[in-house]
């Protein structure tokens, strides 16, 4: 499977459609009720996509499906222009269908997927600064959409550290750039407050919803022993991939190391906040998924162990189908 997915042919576009499909069919056979799709007190943008999708459970279905292939989508895109993984293939799109169907309760209208899409586009945008002449907006677009993001998703504000990150590894420190970062990340917040408080709503009652989401605890997640063993098996095709790029990466044109080390310095932030901060649990997963495919894909594609990649491969395919059909 694996040397299947090395190519870029409609072979395995079609095998990951039809993944995707047997992934969600039981969402679009049975959408989740009204009273699942309903969050306590979701962001203020998510708020009006969850009463939009009220009504509709299988539109609501639809409406992340197509989220998450926009997401995979660009993913391929941003390699293709970037290709900080030197050769065009869907492994990274194969590999973030199904690490983000893993916690399955998480995949129906998950703030994070669109704010994935902002936070993917900002990582874009960002590495296109690398050797611009002169002073760049980049990061203060970069900026821009993960804060944006952030009304989508709150979880999506402590991500904003890879913009200044960001700035320091990609470009020569230029303070004129961080601020502009810094008026990028305030930006969206500024007009937030600014139409809540032209349509006659209380600013407290907005810092106390953004309050709430920031800090206050999370929903638990449902531990099964077949989620923790999926867990473990998902944690044994990443720890290789870790060890390969971190070996390989000296090897690697100055562009690509660069990318790499923002793709680690953003698995380090989103494992970080995952340990401590309360509000962020299995649902970051939508944006946890896009650097750990890209590393996953990474050595999937080069590794000369192609036998024991396709053993831990498979193993995390069994045992995601054995999670969702023996719940316990």
């Amino acid at each position: 499977m694996i040397r299947f997915f090395r190519g870029s042919g409609a072979g395995p576009v079609l095998l990951m459609v039809l993944a995707a499909l047997g992934l969600w069919s039981k969402h679009l056979i049975s959408p989740p009720g009204p009273e699942n799709l309903a969050a306590l007190e979701p962001m203020p943008l998510w708020e009006l996509v969850i009463k939009l999708f009220s009504g509709s459970p299988l539109a609501a279905v639809i409406f992340s499906f197509v989220l998450m292939i926009a997401v995979v989508i660009v993913m391929i895109r941003f390699n293709t222009e970037i290709f900080f993984i030197p050769r065009r293939t869907y492994l990274p799109a194969l590999l973030y269908i199904l690490l983000y169907s893993v916690f399955p309760g998480e995949m129906i209208l998950n703030p994070a997927l669109p704010a994935s899409l902002l936070i993917l586009a900002a990582l874009w945008r960002m590495i296109s600064s690398y050797r611009l002449n002169g002073m760049s907006f980049n990061f203060f677009d970069a900026a821009l959409m993960i804060s944006s993001a952030g009304l989508l998703y709150a979880g999506s504000v402590w991500i904003l550290v890879v913009v200044f990150i960001g700035a320091l590894v990609l470009r020569s420190p230029d303070a004129r750039e961080l601020i502009l970062a810094l008026a990028g990340a305030l930006l969206p917040w500024i007009v937030m407050y600014a139409v809540w408080y032209v349509s006659g709503a209380s600013p407290g009652e907005l810092t106390g919803i953004i309050r709430h989401n920031l800090f206050d605890q999370s929903a638990s997640v449902d531990w099964s022993r077949t989620l923790v063993i999926l867990l473990v098996v998902a944690g044994l095709n990443i720890l290789p991939s870790l060890l390969y790029l971190a070996r390989e990466m000296p090897t690697y044109k100055i562009r690509s190391r660069k990318t790499w080390e923002i793709m680690m310095w953003l698995i380090l932030i989103i494992t970080a906040v995952l340990i401590f901060v309360p509000s962020v649990s299995a649902e970051i997963t939508a944006v946890a998924a896009i650097p750990v495919s890209f590393v996953m894909a990474n050595y999937m594609v080069f590794t000369r162990r192609v036998v024991m990649a396709e053993i831990l491969f498979w193993l995390m395919v069994i045992m995601l189908v054995v999670s969702r059909l023996w719940l316990c």
